[in-house]
């Protein structure tokens, strides 16, 4: 959980009272930390875990997904199907990959 998440999306989101549910960073400490900061009840220890997770849940679910363009493809082909992502990052490096990310 970089500091952009920190200082804009997650105070964003208390501030129109968006339910967090959970945060997965390959960086756990940094996931903790954060956790902690918002009071998010669960950090995922992979991003399976937390894409098993909402799978369950009965309500919906938006993913929002702050990471280097070239790993947002990847990470959109694991979703489940109709799901909700919000990119926050270009849409990748290049018009081909964000083209892709688009078709998704």
């Amino acid at each position: 959980a970089g500091s952009i998440v920190n200082s804009s999306h997650l105070p964003a989101y208390q501030l129109v009272k968006f339910q967090v549910h959970g945060i997965y960073d390959p960086n756990q400490d940094a996931a903790k930390k954060t956790a902690e900061k918002f009071h998010i009840p669960t950090v995922f220890n992979s991003l399976n875990e937390l894409i098993l997770s909402a799978e369950k849940e009965p309500t919906k679910v938006i993913y929002d997904i702050a990471t280097p363009a070239t790993e947002i493809s990847n990470i959109l082909k694991q979703l489940p199907n109709n799901s909700f992502a919000l990119v926050q990052k270009p849409m990748g490096e290049t018009l081909e990959q964000a083209r892709e990310i688009r078709r998704l």
